[in-house]
């Protein structure tokens, strides 16, 4: 059977064993392959597929899952999940009833279905030369490939609620070594997307070469605390390693310093971070939760006021509110806490425009590693290469230094917000952040 036969499977032979149910399964197919010297290097292909149930039998929440799809497996995961609830905390919570949500797959698109390995090898053959092309300096490409993605997602429940979500994409990028003067300096550029036919060679080696190349020339600057920028290049990904404070499950653990500071202001007013699901900004819509709970646009911190966190059903039952819509659960997992599209709104100065506010910055195009980052505690130590500034005109890049400093201290540090997103298909976007100080060392 296949999986929405399997949820209806599951749900039939779930009526009457337990109060409340819920059932979410998901098939994901998976295609790609690496070039190296005109010649494809490997292919993979792969499938996941699986059926995960949470039972709530006598107010205790029991989970199982299987990726086998016959009525014994299911019949066993249901067992296995009603046998759970006898160890388990108890849940107040009560499933919603049916939403109503717009009809349509709006993160699907059927002519990606006509994208094979043999187009991909073409592209990526292609993209190989193009971006040796770009630069004489280019001496190597070790990393150059294409995949697609194709996932069908299901969320079903006790109440009838009854959601099936398609979704597809793909992705081709490049890393390119450069060598000048005996110094060598990798750059990565992956473009993704649901139209194949709007990637462009071009455009794909033209970033990697640039990115290659462009801290070429590094010098040391003294170190201190000093203005910085942060580039939208990598605005995104400091923000994501920091989701989990603004999450209740997070501040109910006691793992969160924003625990009890809703309503509070948290950060400076010149910066928002909202949960957007269905934002303009993002190519990628979510229209009800892993709960079937609807998804709405969260403001989570308002001109620098943390005005909500985050909640599925079980938190916001703690916590006596309603769910924000944000359950993530895949079928082999607990139920836990995403956003949904990550915005923080832009500002009114371009990322340019934001290098003038500082006689001298930092502005960083680059992080590396995440070991000395912590979102307990909220500490942030981060390699990252740039270029150091002067009146808003970059003098060199610089190589290899250390960003220090607390994230609850960075944002409230937060002087403007630029108003250029890097990556349209991101489910992050998050234009330059300007900081009036942060530690940096050589």
């Amino acid at each position: 059977m296949n999986i929405t036969e399997a949820v209806s499977c599951m749900c039939d032979l779930a009526k009457g064993e337990a109060e409340q149910f819920d059932v979410i399964a998901s098939n994901t197919h998976s295609e790609g392959l690496s070039v190296f010297q005109g010649q494809v290097q490997n292919t993979e292909i792969s499938d996941s597929v699986g059926v995960g149930i949470r039972v709530i039998k006598d107010g205790h929440p029991g989970y199982a899952h299987t990726e086998r799809l016959t009525k014994e497996s299911l019949q066993q995961t249901l067992k296995d999940a009603l046998s759970h609830t006898a160890w388990t905390e108890m849940v107040d919570i009560e499933l919603p009833a049916p939403a109503k949500v717009p009809a349509g797959q709006p993160n699907y698109n059927p002519a990606l279905e006509s994208l094979d390995l043999a187009k991909m090898k073409d592209f990526c053959i292609e993209l190989e030369k193009a971006t040796f092309a770009k630069s004489k300096e280019i001496v190597n490409i070790p990393y150059l490939g294409a995949d697609t993605d194709h996932n069908t997602f299901v969320v079903a429940n006790s109440k009838g609620a009854f959601y099936e979500v398609r979704s597809n994409a793909a992705s081709a990028g490049v890393g390119a070594v450069a060598s000048r003067d005996g110094i060598t300096k990798l750059g990565n550029f992956v473009k993704s997307g649901r139209d194949w036919d709007k990637f462009s060679i071009d455009e794909i080696a033209t970033r990697a070469a640039t990115y290659a190349t462009e801290l070429f020339g590094a010098k040391k600057i003294e170190g201190g605390n000093i203005p910085v920028v942060l580039s939208e290049r990598i605005s995104a990904r400091f923000l994501s390693m920091y989701e989990a404070p603004f999450f209740a499950e997070t501040m109910q653990k006691g793992l969160s310093r924003l625990a009890g500071k809703e309503g509070e202001m948290v950060a400076s007013p010149a910066f928002s971070l909202w949960n957007d699901p269905q934002g303009e900004a993002f190519q990628h819509v979510t229209y009800v939760d892993s709960e079937g709970v609807p998804a709405d646009r969260v403001k989570v911190v308002d001109g620098g006021r943390f005005t909500s966190a985050l909640y599925n059903l079980e938190t916001a039952s703690k916590a006596g509110c309603k769910s924000t819509g944000n359950g993530a659960r895949g079928f082999g997992s607990k139920m836990t806490t995403s956003f949904h599209n990550v915005l923080v709104p832009a500002g009114e100065r371009g990322t340019m425009d934001l290098l003038k506010l500082f006689p001298k910055c930092l502005f960083v195009v680059r992080l590396e590693g995440n070991s000395g980052c912590n979102a307990v505690s909220g500490e942030l130590s981060i390699g990252a290469h740039g270029f150091w500034c002067e009146n808003g005109v970059i003098q060199h890049p610089v190589d290899g230094v250390t960003l220090s400093g607390n994230f609850f201290d960075i944002i409230k540090n937060i002087v403007a917000v630029g108003n250029e997103y890097y990556n349209p298909f991101s489910s992050y976007q998050v234009p330059a952040l300007a900081i009036s100080e942060l530690a940096v060392s050589n």
